[in-house]
């Protein structure tokens, strides 16, 4: 699941993954996207920090790891502060993904997390 209100983004990431042989799903705003957090099939969650209709960060972080519960989460951030990283440290979340987007660090997440959820 890729939250981002920039479609350009969204777009661009789904489409990576996709190439890669991955499912991608896309949701513009943090209400949509964890309405889809709801469905199992989702194992990834790559999430904007800063969007239209999130909360202040540190508790769009908090919000974001809770729904995903045992799913990774990957935040998109410029440039994350020292108290971000420690927030999404806090909450159990270890992976910044920052713009512009480097194919095999994306590649690198995918292969993790997906090879770790196979029995």
């Amino acid at each position: 699941m890729i939250i981002d209100d920039e479609s350009a983004v969204r777009d661009y990431l789904a489409t990576l993954i996709r190439r890669l042989g991955y499912v991608a799903e896309t949701a513009a705003t943090a209400a949509d996207g964890l309405d889809a957090l709801a469905r199992p099939e989702c194992q990834l969650v790559i999430a904007d920090i800063f969007l239209p209709d999130s909360p202040p960060p540190e508790t769009w972080i908090r919000q974001l790891a809770r729904t995903a519960a045992s799913r990774r989460v990957v935040l998109i951030s410029g440039a994350p502060t020292q108290e971000l990283s420690e927030c999404a440290t806090a909450c159990g979340v270890t992976t910044f993904l920052s713009k512009p987007f480097e194919l095999a660090f994306i590649r690198g997440i995918l292969k993790e997390t997906f090879e770790a959820a196979e029995p």
